[in-house]
């Protein structure tokens, strides 16, 4: 009896172990201190979820195990320090991330480390998933840290708006039994998420779509640094192009980042203005505004993501891939329809039969 038992823990421990999704993120900005702070929060809730429970995974079942940056103001801090807000258990200091583009950084405070130095501390923490969560416009970074997930054999998620799939890198992450994900998160309900929702009710209802504009304002560093007009240019090309898949003909758009405003902080203010017509060319008109919290609004679609992708990766059903990326992403390799790519994507990790 005492060898059955003892047999029984034996096989608890191994699948609670096996269920643990262990992450280390790149980029400590505020979309990484809310990400850990919900991860605490949600130990004792489930309010505010948008899947309480995925692919068997609740967050729970997530650990973040390392975290990096480039800003010597940050690097060597405590996480519980940076978060000011909500009381945080966790040791975790913040570690120098590899820096390969030029960076605004207050008196030129940077700290940060060579791509092997980076690979050795990921091969000792050992991540299901390296988040990079680092600021827009830093090509080349993202691109380093995407190869040295490859080399340490686990997955990339990459919120930011550089560009890192291709079929080639995706064939090598799934060689090594992992996924590469993105680009370019989009929110849960955000300027693009609510922008196709609007497009695809009036397409649906019979509405003829002719012009439409979306512009956004934020306060935060990463709509600062989206003030560069290359970069500007670059974003707006990707939401204009996300937003158009809903409709199935050419119209006038135009989606972007217009200005920085210092003053809403983690804010980002989007307007809206479409211009449609129904029966007999009845006008129709819309122009509004939304107010969301930029770092919260991401945090939902990462958890999913990384969930859905665990349970697939343990099914060696890589090609499940697209499936997350056109569900989480603006600009992923397989583009499709918002209401379609959530329908597949809660079929597939949600209501599927396996869980």
């Amino acid at each position: 009896m005492a060898s059955s038992r003892k047999e029984l823990n034996g096989h608890r421990q191994e699948k609670n172990q096996m269920s643990k999704i262990n992450v280390a993120i790149v980029g400590v900005g505020n979309v990484t201190k809310t990400l850990i702070k919900g991860l605490e929060f949600y130990q004792n809730s489930t309010e505010g979820l948008w899947h309480p429970k995925l692919a068997g995974f609740t967050v729970n079942d997530i650990s973040v195990r390392g975290v990096y940056d480039v800003d010597s103001s940050k690097v060597g801090k405590k996480i519980k320090d940076m978060v000011t807000d909500y009381k945080i258990n966790s040791d975790l200091s913040v570690q120098a991330g590899i820096l390969d583009d030029p960076i605004n950084v207050p008196n030129g405070q940077l700290k940060s480390i060579k791509y092997n130095e980076f690979v050795d501390s990921l091969k000792k923490i050992k991540p299901d998933f390296l988040v990079n969560l680092i600021s827009s416009g830093m090509d080349k970074s993202s691109e380093s840290y995407a190869k040295a997930a490859l080399e340490v054999g686990c997955s990339f998620l990459n919120a930011t708006s550089s560009k890192t799939i291709s079929p080639e890198l995706r064939s090598s992450f799934e060689s090594k039994g992992v996924m590469i994900l993105g680009d370019d998160l989009m929110s849960q309900f955000g300027g693009t998420a609510f922008h196709r929702g609007m497009m695809e009710l009036l397409i649906n209802r019979g509405i003829t779509i002719r012009k439409a504009y979306q512009l956004d304002v934020g306060g935060n560093a990463d709509t600062q640094n989206t003030m560069a007009e290359q970069l500007r240019e670059k974003k707006r090309k990707i939401k204009t192009e996300s937003i158009s898949i809903e409709v199935p003909y050419q119209f006038r758009s135009t989606a972007g980042t217009t200005e920085y405003a210092e003053q809403l902080g983690n804010s980002r203010v989007s307007y809206y203005w479409i211009e449609a017509k129904g029966f007999l060319g009845a006008p129709l008109e819309m122009d509004l505004s939304l107010r969301t919290n930029d770092s919260s609004n991401g945090c939902n679609v990462i958890l999913d993501s990384i969930r859905a992708a665990k349970f697939a990766i343990s099914k060696n059903d890589l090609a499940k891939s697209e499936i997350i990326s056109a569900y989480a992403f603006k600009n992923p390799p397989k583009k499709t329809k918002i209401r379609e790519s959530i329908k597949a994507f809660e079929e597939t990790f949600a209501n599927s039969a396996n869980y």
